[in-house]
């Protein structure tokens, strides 16, 4: 699963998933106040949501949570169209889509910057 986790690394860093680093946030960023550093909605895991986004009892909760998402969309288990021939690039459109004010092809920039995947590169291979 070392893909898997590697992908779940740069949509946390995308997300902005950080302690108080800087004057700007002294209590840190909503997700990593919230334990969801993939700024998830929901989740079967959440202990409730607020502000629009899913909150986990701690920060491993929120990142099992994550990497169950990825994991789930990989297989084809979800609602969202995704499946193992899906693309990494489809699968970030669907995660940090238009509509929700996100930039999807600089998410994708970022996470293929961070990683060195490719934007072909299927879903199933994040589950070797």
């Amino acid at each position: 699963m070392f893909k898997l986790e590697h992908l779940a690394l740069a949509i946390a860093e995308q997300e902005g998933w950080c302690p108080a680093c800087d004057k700007t946030r002294p209590e840190g960023s909503l997700t990593w106040r919230h334990h969801n550093p993939g700024a998830l909605r929901s989740s079967p895991f959440a202990v409730g949501v607020k502000n629009g986004f899913a909150v986990f009892g701690s920060d491993i909760e929120g990142w099992q949570a994550l990497c169950w998402d990825l994991k789930q969309k990989a297989k084809g288990n979800t609602v969202t169209g995704l499946g193992p021939e899906k693309t990494l690039s489809d699968l970030i459109h669907v995660w940090a889509p238009h509509a929700d004010n996100n930039n999807p092809d600089a998410y994708l920039a970022f996470v293929c910057s961070k990683t060195n995947f490719k934007p072909e590169m299927k879903l199933k291979d994040f589950l070797e």
